[in-house]
């Protein structure tokens, strides 16, 4: 089965005719544009309490058996400042129920294990109207690199004398092409908290920590009060320094910062930025940094750079001083740049190991994956849970592919 999801808010039933034309059987066209998809928070109940299923209640939950039951799934997708908007992204997001939170190493990388036998080929499509060449070539590495970790070959239909459908090959993400800049050291920063956890989360940890050691010289302002969103825009046309720290989400921004960060407009100032991901190497962030530099442009500002810290998730199980040792060089990091008005190279450097795992370290963790250490964290969770035996389930196999 081959299925069409339109996840753009304008109908133009117009273009299903020209994608038919690709593929030699029916396709299902699921339209959810117009529906709302509720944002991912990071709740790991998919993992822990109901292994592979979504809680969530709305048609993305709907449509879940159709995607794992396709051999092809067409995305058709709206941008936004230079980037997938928040509606794609959330859609995106939510696919992690077909992923087990347990990790294998492939090529020095951390992945999720497969849940099912076999995925579909994920195929995009996004209008290239309005997008610089830099954002273009951002947005198709990520979407290779979102579908590699999804076990899944990428496509990308391009409008080219009609359509065309091009196989996407792996290609490292194009970053630092912009060079980190200073500003004014001991000004205020704003920094814009983008964590999507209701409670409990990794970044409030941190940035309570900043807060701690700078006091006065940092505002936050958490994302999650949505309600503030048009003033803190308004107010972004005149914040002199700006920074978004956020947890990694599917090799991106949580699709939360995504809309708001499509309501900025191009103003003076300076923008940086500070990623933290679960998985210990920085090398899953590179596509988000290289979009960053992108958006730095298009937004006007001076862009300070991007920090990279791995290896946070899980770190508030560890012994108060085990946190510290995490947390310190993050707070450090940030402090660089109200007091000395950039960051700091060599600090930048030191967080960012490892890029990625070497060989030796690769058969370490292997090793230690097969005698159960690694996934230890998950399955004492799944036993408290009382889910342990359902780890294994795969709720939204469909009987007819399964016997294929």
């Amino acid at each position: 089965m081959k299925t069409l999801i339109d996840l753009r808010e304008k109908k133009d039933s117009g273009m299903y005719e020209a994608v038919q034309n690709l593929y030699d059987e029916p396709l299902k066209i699921i339209r959810l544009g117009e529906q709302s998809i509720t944002p991912c928070i990071g709740c790991w109940n998919c993992w822990l309490k109901t292994p592979g299923r979504c809680v969530m209640k709305d048609q993305m939950a709907e449509l879940y058996t159709d995607y794992v039951s396709s051999d092809t799934v067409i995305l058709i997708m709206d941008t936004a400042q230079g980037f997938i908007n928040h509606q794609a992204k959330a859609f995106l997001d939510r696919t992690i129920p077909h992923y087990h939170p347990y990790i294998e190493i492939v090529n020095g990388e951390c992945q999720h294990v497969a849940r099912y036998k076999g995925y579909p080929d994920m195929v995009f499509y996004y209008d290239r109207e309005g997008l610089s060449s830099g954002e273009e070539q951002v947005i198709e590495d990520y979407l290779y690199r979102t579908a590699y970790h999804f076990k899944s070959k990428a496509y990308r239909i391009v409008k080219a004398r009609g359509f065309q459908l091009h196989q996407l090959e792996s290609r490292k993400a194009k970053r630092q092409i912009v060079p980190f800049t200073s500003i004014e050291p001991g000004e205020k920063l704003v920094i814009y908290s983008g964590s999507p956890r209701r409670s409990g989360s990794n970044s409030a940890l941190i940035l309570g920590k900043v807060v701690e050691a700078l006091g006065d010289r940092v505002e936050i302002r958490d994302l999650k009060e949505k309600g503030k969103w048009e003033e803190w825009a308004e107010d972004f046309k005149s914040d002199k320094n700006i920074m978004f720290f956020m947890p990694l989400y599917v090799h991106a921004m949580p699709s939360q910062v995504m809309e708001f960060i499509e309501k900025l407009q191009p103003s003076k100032g300076s923008i940086s930025f500070f990623i933290q991901s679960g998985f210990p190497e920085s090398s899953q962030s590179h596509y988000l940094e290289a979009y960053f530099e992108q958006l730095a442009f298009r937004l006007g500002r001076t862009y300070v750079g991007t920090a990279i810290k791995g290896g946070v998730e899980g770190f508030q199980m560890r012994p108060a001083k085990a946190q510290e040792k995490i947390i310190e060089p993050m707070v450090k990091t940030i402090a660089d740049i109200v007091l000395e008005g950039k960051f700091n190279p060599t600090n930048i450097s030191q967080l960012s190991m490892p890029i990625r795992f070497g060989k030796a370290m690769g058969i370490l963790l292997k090793l230690l994956s097969k005698a159960g250490l690694i996934n230890f964290f998950w399955n004492q969770q799944l036993k408290e849970n009382n889910a342990y035996e359902k780890r294994f389930d795969a709720p939204y196999l469909s009987l007819t592919k399964d016997s294929q």
